[in-house]
């Protein structure tokens, strides 16, 4: 029987069998499953969560934007920063709060964050190898290890769409050359800031350690710079952060309008990631295969779980054991 043709069953295939279904996988969307075969300390369920250090007036302002989105409410702030200097008033209580809210952010990301000398640079290359291999990658994460998975195969056939001389993106000039496989990051990352002026930039060969230096300090004497981080949220308000960025938009835009046969690896695509699954039934007659964690689960919940994806995609699927996948790569 066809694998995509099999039953909502409690089984799941090995990717060998999918592979040997179809052999034309080229496209990747990646989820926290993919960090957390790296490290498991990404398994955390809220970065808001691990903020402690987030100070009353501070999580006031989260609870009257209704989001735990560290980005939204940067966001707010900077352009409360410029609407106070354009009316010529203070601007300082919300500098204040703008720095007070990066601080804690800074501090949450580097408690939870792995050091890049904490994983084996073995295991970073066999993912930028087959990073390599596709025509289009795509990711959730806004850890580092997609990052540095790039940077140890030297950049090698892969680029980000960050080209200009500060680094910068710039939508009128995105086009990627037909040698490269492009790697989008659907919710912003941690090597990529929003200048005040909204320019999306990428800092360049920096540890974790300096880029948590740079939270909270000027970049090039801009004090509005922000990480850009889609880190929680409904879909609605993810949706809202990524349609207000145009690095992002542009991103997802380019995985609703990619219509390679496409691997979902360490994603669920839940309710969150709505928006996700409407950019993938654009194309609804493309293959998906999506890994499904089969370690501790029973059959009921596998059941249920290929049923909940089934359900959102108009795609045809093929469900496969996650730990049989090459990404599923040893620590």
């Amino acid at each position: 029987m066809a694998l995509e043709s099999q039953p909502i069953d409690g089984t799941l295939a090995r990717w060998e069998e999918v592979t040997a279904e179809r052999d034309d996988w080229s496209a990747l969307l990646l989820g926290n499953g993919l960090s957390r075969s790296v490290w498991d300390g990404f398994g955390y369920p809220s970065l808001f969560d691990k903020a402690g250090n987030l100070t009353a007036p501070d999580r006031s302002l989260f609870e009257a934007l209704g989001t735990r989105n560290f980005e939204r409410v940067l966001g707010e702030l900077a352009s409360a920063i410029r609407i106070a200097g354009a009316l010529g008033q203070e601007p300082e209580p919300y500098l204040a709060r703008y720095k007070s809210v990066q601080l804690a952010l800074g501090r949450a990301v580097q408690a939870v964050h792995v050091k890049r000398s904490n994983i084996p640079e073995g295991s970073l290359e066999t993912i930028g190898k087959l990073l390599q291999k596709q025509e289009y990658v795509f990711s959730t994460n806004y850890d580092l290890i997609v990052y540095w998975s790039m940077q140890a195969v030297g950049y090698n056939g892969l680029c980000d769409c960050f080209w200009s001389e500060k680094q910068s993106f710039d939508r009128g000039n995105s086009d990627v050359p037909a040698s490269r496989t492009p790697v989008f990051f659907l919710h912003g990352a941690l090597h990529l800031v929003v200048m005040g002026s909204g320019v999306t930039r990428k800092l360049v060969s920096r540890s974790l350690e300096t880029l948590l230096d740079q939270f909270g300090k000027p970049l090039d004497g801009d004090e509005q710079v922000r990480p850009l981080l889609i880190t929680e949220g409904s879909a609605q308000h993810k949706l809202q952060g990524i349609e207000g960025n145009d690095y992002l938009s542009h991103a997802l835009d380019q995985l609703g309008k990619c219509d390679l046969p496409l691997v979902v690896f360490g994603s669920d695509l839940s309710e969150q990631d709505q928006h996700l699954v409407d950019a993938l039934n654009r194309n609804p007659t493309r293959p998906i295969a999506v890994s499904v964690r089969k370690e501790g689960r029973s059959e009921k919940e596998i059941r249920d779980a290929k049923r909940k994806i089934r359900a959102g995609l108009d795609a045809p699927l093929f469900f496969f054991d996650s730990s049989t996948h090459p990404l599923a790569c040893e620590r």
